[in-house]
């Protein structure tokens, strides 16, 4: 899913490094948020300019903070390569590697759903939204610690709407973020369309950039033919409009002219022949080819097969056609068209393609894939048609079969026929490498044929003739197949289960046409219309399971299939349509008043139960309607669906089943206790919310909320860390103790502090209840509970409540006048320095309002709340503080670091302005390493900083540090262009200064391998390019030992080199 950026070209030598001097480009890179759109014409070079930017965006670009995602779509791939559910499950896989913390709740849900459902992929599949929802909610705990640089290729691979709707999301993200300092860029390709109007501030269209980049690239590819005119390569660019494919296919055919020995007057005039739009040219290429049926099955497997096949593969793809009169694989071996080998296999495939078509390595082996995305687009929409001269199958039966449904059609049955040959059902292999080594195509065509098929019939082409392909009523070939599936993919949760006839299938993948025809001929035949395969289900059991309404309809018509028919695992067909809230299928089935609404699965769940669990609304009340499902049915562990509903959260489903116990006049049974001992009440207040709770509360029922052995050392001390129903239910028993300390020396109001539950809070605070007395003693009346009570870290509520932002908790905590504002915890860390550090811009203010708060406090470290706050990024906060005037601008930590030397390296422009603005900031303060702020802004990159730093006119740019190093020295051996620049024109910083190693900028940036800054250099007259530094290396030795070719010949050009040489 990830390699496909390993699989685009290189960028050629010398081309694509104009995007990083483009001024758009940098606009955009120089934003804290910010979105830009790469636009072009298909093969336009889009894919290879991506990335080569992500390849070359280091830390010298984007600081060595800065965490790098990237996702490159690809219609030719897999489907996860081309769908949003790819993109979004590779980058959060990113995140996971990286940055773990922020995606607990993934991980929490990821978890409980292997718990209850069993191995993802096999029982349960993510949905695309729902991880598109947890990279969204993950971004900001992200980026509270980190900037991020999202880059993302050609968006209209994964489909037009998806492309629409991807791009608009990035757009969203960009804007939800720009009230905050949080530094988040996104760049994407895509081709102009199906994005219309977007609307970017930043935009860069290929076209117009990449005349010199494809100049660049004909130069390369012909430059072995020195006889050449130059007129040749100029025109290929010019007639290339932009368009890297159609350079690289005249490219070719200039080549392939020499090769066959015309003279250049013929080039150029074939060159000015050849249509300048790359779909005429691709046009041109077809007609050219033989138009034999090799070459249509060849474009129509590159096209439509669901993954990419191998050369292996693909030799026995062409020989085996779909009225393919072959019987067994070695009267396809002695066939006059069969190829041999994979070097044959190549050669026929550049022949039949006309070079349309490459072989790429994936994995560890090679496959065959278009040379672009925009040769299959072409094919689809045009190629095709004119590639098939041969009659259709389907064209006298049906008007609509288009050249899709048909090369599907193809497929699917030269992939039954491969499955008809003789050495197949004479195979006694069961090993899968054997198997597959023996049989190269068997892998394909056992998990692809029903794709095919499946895609053929949506297309309405009919599929009559495929029973007789299998022979049916015979079972034989299916069996076969179910053999062989069993072997090569026996994991897939497409995988057929022993037992599976034609009719499970037809019925599981809605092959409507095959159905009617085998549903015509049932009684004849013998076909027993409930036949179960080896997990126990029927035909109507894979229907109804999978939501095919026609099909459940067509099959409860005959009036012989079973609507309560259970599998293996108990599951009737009706309980499998509830389980994934196929209504219409339930009402279907409910309607013929056979269907046992109250059956259980192996587990006990009813259809009530398992509706219940998943807040499926319609469905329960569907259910309930019938006047015959038992809500207070029990599972195996003595859960109910109202206990099930109610810890899943589901209030409206709550509410139904409250409600229809009401109106059937029966209880809803609130106590229910399950084997594990655990009652309705503590389910409500261990794992829902407040609406639930209050709910149950108000039922008749009494709520039981105590379980020995389950709690210590209180319930309470746990119920106020997750909810506020909890505390809330557990206060109004008056029976938990509020200053009760855990194990970790954390009371209840801690707890409830820290995740922001100010009702939780001020119910402990005002109403705290004991156990024998009424529900009213005000215990802070009696002074009974301590507001400054710290834990093992000597954390407080307040300092709790504080970093994690919860405003109204801090404000109700400082009201009761009791708090200690600079109370601090074992690191010395007070309410404010959290606030401060984490940004919350209203508990900053809260704290600083009382008139009390220390804003130069400082912890372990020396870190006052004005150092965490410049360093985060926070600059509404650094401005609250610097507001007080209290604030120490100079205040160092024990590394010697001020809040200015802290941020100069982190780019915050803002944040610098505010703190120059004070007039107190000392600009040439040093840390312990020496180093001033001009010289950690320039060796970070900083431009915009560098450029304040020194419009102060106070700056010392010669400044040294503790290794000698000067701003000079840090920006060349970072490669910072723009830095290097600065420091030169306007701070005419020395050139020659040597470090303690004896190192000038010069051989910093020789070593480096940064060009740009080289030449800068060398153009101010002063570098001393044979200078040795104490290991006896100058900057030419140094450039030529690192592999910087292009800087050695320039350095041995310069006038004191070519000197050293004469002498």
């Amino acid at each position: 899913m990830n390699n496909r950026s390993n699989d685009i070209d290189a960028a050629a030598e010398g081309t694509c490094k104009w995007l990083f001097h483009d001024k758009t480009y940098n606009s955009w890179a120089g934003r804290n948020q910010s979105l830009l759109w790469i636009r072009g014409k298909p093969g336009s070079g889009k894919s290879t300019l991506l990335r080569h930017a992500l390849h070359n965006t280091g830390a010298s670009h984007i600081g060595d903070r800065a965490f790098v995602l990237s996702f490159f779509f690809h219609g030719r791939g897999t489907e996860l390569q081309r769908t949003p559910l790819g993109l979004f499950r590779s980058l959060l896989y990113q995140l996971l590697e990286h940055v773990p913390d922020a995606l607990c709740d993934l991980v929490d849900t990821f978890q409980q759903r292997c718990e209850d459902l069993g191995k993802p992929d096999e029982k349960w599949q993510w949905n695309p939204s729902e991880l598109q929802q947890f990279f969204k909610s993950s971004l900001p705990r992200v980026l509270e610690s980190r900037p991020v640089w999202l880059y993302v290729d050609a968006l209209d691979e994964c489909g037009q709407q998806n492309a629409i709707e991807l791009a608009q999301e990035f757009k969203s993200l960009i804007h939800g973020l720009q009230s905050t300092s949080a530094q988040f860029r996104i760049c994407f390709t895509c081709r102009h369309f199906p994005i219309l109007d977007f609307g970017s501030e930043h935009e860069i269209c290929l076209e117009d950039k990449n005349q010199m980049d494809i100049s660049t690239y004909v130069q390369t590819q012909l430059c072995t033919q020195t006889t050449m005119p130059p007129k040749i390569p100029r025109m290929i660019t010019d007639h290339a409009s932009g368009v890297f494919m159609w350079a690289r296919l005249v490219i070719q055919r200039v080549l392939d002219l020499v090769r066959e020995g015309y003279g250049w007057r013929r080039v150029e005039e074939d060159i000015s022949s050849i249509p300048p739009d790359l779909n005429k040219l691709y046009q041109e290429l077809v007609r050219s080819m033989d138009k034999s049926p090799a070459s249509l099955r060849l474009v129509q497997w590159i096209c439509f097969a669901t993954r990419p096949l191998s050369l292996d593969e693909l030799r026995w793809a062409l020989i085996v056609s779909a009225d393919c009169s072959l019987k067994s694989l070695q009267q396809c071996r002695n066939a006059e068209d069969f190829a041999c080998d994979c070097d044959m296999m190549e050669r026929r495939l550049r022949t039949l393609s006309r070079g349309l078509a490459e072989v790429v390595p994936s994995s560890n082996v090679r496959v065959v894939q278009f040379i672009h995305q925009s040769v299959k687009d072409f094919f689809v929409e045009e190629g095709l048609s004119s590639l098939d001269n041969s009659s259709k199958p389907a064209e006298t039966q049906t008007a609509k079969a288009d050249v899709v449904g048909i090369a599907h059609y193809q497929l699917s049955r030269t992939c039954v026929r491969y499955l008809k040959m003789e050495e197949l059902a004479q195979s006694t292999t069961r090993d899968r490498s054997s198997l597959l080594f023996e049989f190269p195509l068997l892998g394909y065509v056992t998990t692809s044929w029903v794709s095919h098929t499946e895609q053929s019939e949506t297309r309405e082409v009919p599929q009559d003739d495929l029973l007789g392909y299998f022979g049916w009523p015979s079972e034989a070939l299916m069996g076969l197949w179910v053999h062989f599936y069993n072997i090569v993919s026996p994991y897939s949760d497409k995988c057929p289960s022993n037992g599976t006839s034609m009719l499970h299938v037809v019925s599981r993948y809605q092959l409507i046409g095959l159905l009617r025809v085998i549903l015509q001929r049932v009684d004849q035949d013998g076909t027993y219309i409930d036949g179960r395969d080896n997990s126990g289900r029927t035909p109507l059991s894979w229907a109804a399971g999978n939501g095919h309404v026609t099909v459940v309809k067509l099959l409860l018509d005959t009036g012989k299939a079973d609507a309560s028919a259970k599998d293996k695992l108990g599951r009737t067909p009706l309980w499998l349509a509830a389980e994934k809230c196929y209504a219409p299928i339930v009402k279907l089935l409910l309607d013929t008043g056979k269907a046992d609404i109250n059956a259980k699965d192996k587990n006990g769940r009813t259809q009530l139960i398992w509706g219940a669990r998943k807040g499926y609304v319609a469905m329960v009340k569907l259910l309930l309607e019938t006047g015959k499902a038992d809500v207070n049915a029990k599972d195996n562990n003595g859960q109910t669906p109202l206990t099930w509903a109610s810890r899943n959260g589901h209030t409206a489903t709550v509410q139904l089943l409250l409600s229809s116990a009401d109106a059937h006049g029966t209880d809803t049974d609130v106590n229910a206790k399950g084997i594990i001992g655990a009652t309705l009440g503590l389910v409500a207040t261990g794992y829902t919310c407040i609406a639930i709770a209050k709910k149950l509360l108000l039922s008749t029922a009494k709520v039981w909320i105590s379980v020995k052995g389950r709690i210590d050392p209180t319930l309470l001390l746990v119920v106020c860390c997750v909810a506020v129903a909890r505390a809330m239910l557990l206060l109004h028993t008056g029976e938990a103790g509020i200053n009760t300390q855990g194990n970790n020396d954390r009371t209840p109001l801690s707890c409830a502090t820290e995740k922001g539950h100010a009702a939780v809070a001020g119910a402990m605070l005002l109403v705290g209840c004991y156990a024998a007395v009424a529900r009213a003693m005000l215990l802070l009346h009696t002074g009974e509970a301590s507001i400054n009570t710290q834990g093992n870290n000597d954390r407080t509520p307040l300092s709790w409540a504080a970093e994690k932002g919860h405003a109204a908790v801090v404000k109700l905590l400082l009201e009761m006048g009791k708090a200690d504002v600079n109370g601090k915890d074992k690191s010395g860390q007070t309410p404010l320095w959290w606030a401060a550090e984490k940004g919350h811009t209203a508990v900053v203010q809260l704290l600083l309002e009382t008139g009390k708060a220390d804003v130069n406090a400082k912890d372990q470290i020396g870190h006052t709340p004005l150092l965490r706050a410049a360093w985060n990024g926070h600059t509404a906060v650094v401005q609250l503080l610097l507001d007080t005037g209290k604030a120490d601008v100079n205040s160092k930590s024990v590394f010697g670091q001020t809040p200015l030397s802290r941020v100069s390296l982190r780019n915050y422009t803002p944040i610098v302005k505010l703190l120059l603005g004070t007039g107190k900031a000392d600009i040439n303060v040093k840390d312990n390493d020496g180093r001033t702020p001009l010289s950690k802004a320039a060796g970070g990159g900083s431009t915009a900083v560098v450029q304040l730093l020194l419009d102060t006119g106070e700056a010392d740019i010669d400044v040294k540090d503790d290794n000698g190093r000067t701003p000079l020295s840090w920006a060349a051996g970072g490669g910072h262009t723009a830095v290097v620049e600065l420091l030169l024109d306007i701070g005419k910083a020395d050139v020659s200064v040597e470090d303690e190693d004896g190192r000038a900028p010069l051989s910093w940036a020789a070593e480096r391998g940064n060009m740009a800054v080289v030449q800068l250099l060398l153009d101010t007259g002063k570098a001393h390019v044979n200078a040795e530094d104490a290991d006896g290396r100058t900057p030419l030795s140094l450039a030529d030992q690192n592999g910087h070719k292009a800087i050695a010949n320039l350095l041995q050009l310069t006038p004191s080199s070519l000197a050293s040489l004469i002498c």
